[in-house]
């Protein structure tokens, strides 16, 4: 099975970030951000991670515009102006970029990367590793620890959040089916969606 990478740069010193990033043999970087530029911790501004990246030998390449959690096209927010993630999930510009890094995938050690320092409160993870994750990729997050959390381990943080049941509760509260379990997550995905999608007032 292929796999792809992610990680929130958060305010970590470029040298803790590198490390990380070597820690897993990562030499693409995948700008998943909307705006590459960081108030707070200028180190990750689009151009100087590039170089910054390069200096170590590691590839920086920017999405911002397929796979961004600030959309242009306002047919893919909700009445309530949230950014409706399945409604990104369903569009081709967001789909032919998943496929073009998914025909790439063997050739490179591949990290998505955004700001937010915690996978469940990103996009990244909310919506573009669900979408690898439905393409039978993969998808393991780099936490900030140097730790990995699986998609899957995510996803069952995700049904815990919002007490629907889990893979590892007692068998009283195991799935009859896997259409449940999928019902389960679908719902605990749009329930974060509302969360942290962006508002198009903001």
């Amino acid at each position: 099975m292929s796999t792809i990478y992610t990680i929130g740069h958060s305010v970590h010193e470029i040298s803790y970030f590198i490390s990380l990033l070597k820690k897993y043999d990562i030499d693409l970087v995948l700008d998943v951000r909307s705006t590459p530029f960081s108030k707070y911790a200028p180190q990750f501004n689009k151009e100087v991670l590039r170089e910054t990246l390069g200096d170590n030998n590691i590839q920086y390449t920017f999405l911002g515009d397929s796979f961004g959690a600030r959309q242009k096209d306002a047919s893919l927010y909700a009445e309530d102006d949230i950014l409706d993630f399945c409604k990104v999930l369903n569009s081709e510009r967001f789909n032919e970029t998943l496929n073009q890094v998914i025909d790439n995938i063997n050739g490179a050690n591949m990290a998505l990367m955004c700001s937010e320092k915690e996978p469940i409160d990103c996009h990244r993870s909310i919506l573009i590793s669900r979408a690898f994750k439905d393409k039978g990729i993969e998808v393991n997050h780099i936490l900030g620890n140097g730790k990995i959390e699986t998609q899957n381990g995510l996803e069952n943080r995700l049904l815990e959040l919002y007490d629907f049941p889990t893979d590892y509760q007692p068998s009283l509260f195991s799935f009859s089916n896997d259409n449940e379990k999928v019902d389960y997550l679908d719902k605990a995905y749009k329930k974060r969606n509302k969360e942290i999608g962006y508002f198009k007032g903001e």
